[in-house]
């Protein structure tokens, strides 16, 4: 896609162009089709036909798979191109090795939102993140949303801050607060003996 922006002209929101995250989004929710999303794997990796810094190769099984980010400026001048321009490639073959989606039953309880805010190394990537929370969760984790991620003043050079919004839920029963404590316990034990990450103060 060549940039544009995200919505039509309109007076109540401020013009924002297309970015390498507006891509990955959707390229995300075509990978979530197969129903196995969460074996995809974005990898900070450089490419010679795309831009440094904002390209990421697609991972599944250990195997790379394609290739996302922004085209390399020597490629959009020589193609005369109007703006940036964001692409994907993959290996269609990998993504028709679907998995069926299985019924399950919506839970009566309420679910509860937990926000904390970590801090990790540069170079570690959210999706990194994100499966060391799962795994130490388990099924009472129904979501993980990232809403922020934050480099400057009270974080160390070389590190940076990602706030994330748990999303604990039940089956059979409403959380109690010993519960819930317990699961973000375990979660920034996890995320400190894995990534050396530490929350935010």
């Amino acid at each position: 896609m060549v940039t544009s922006g995200v919505t039509s002209e309109q007076w109540g929101i401020p013009v924002r162009h297309v970015d390498f995250f507006d891509l990955k989004g959707d390229l995300e929710a075509i990978l979530a089709l197969t129903g196995r999303s969460e074996d995809f794997a974005f990898k900070a990796a450089e490419h010679p036909s795309l831009h440094p810094g904002q390209s990421a190769e697609i991972v599944v099984d250990g195997e790379r798979i394609g290739w996302i980010g922004m085209l390399h400026p020597e490629l959009e001048h020589k193609l005369d191109l109007a703006g940036r321009a964001f692409l994907f490639e993959l290996r269609i073959g990998d993504l028709l090795n679907g998995r069926l989606p299985a019924f399950q039953p919506l839970s009566k309880y309420p679910s509860i939102r937990r926000d904390i805010a970590v801090v990790v190394n540069e170079t570690v990537e959210f999706d990194t993140v994100r499966r060391c929370v799962r795994q130490a969760a388990g099924e009472i984790l129904q979501d993980i949303i990232l809403f922020d991620v934050y480099t400057g003043e009270k974080v160390d050079i070389g590190r940076k801050s990602l706030a994330l919004g748990l999303i604990l839920q039940e089956t059979s029963h409403t959380l109690t607060d010993q519960e819930v404590e317990s699961v973000m316990d375990k979660i920034l034990q996890a995320l400190g003996d894995e990534l050396n990450a530490k929350l935010r103060d």
